[in-house]
């Protein structure tokens, strides 16, 4: 199984749910920018 499709999916779901309930968390833009990099560099690895 691809490894970047669950990156990018939890992602998606931490953006979603900040969004929405405005989910807070210590090193929130860390942690949602970690997620961002590591998905997008698996994407172009992978193609």
């Amino acid at each position: 199984m691809k490894a970047w499709p669950l990156v990018l999916g939890a992602w998606l779901v931490l953006t979603g749910l900040d969004s929405v309930i405005k989910l807070s968390f210590q090193y929130e833009s860390l942690v949602m920018g970690v997620l961002a990099l590591v998905a997008g560099v698996l994407v172009l690895i992978q193609k």
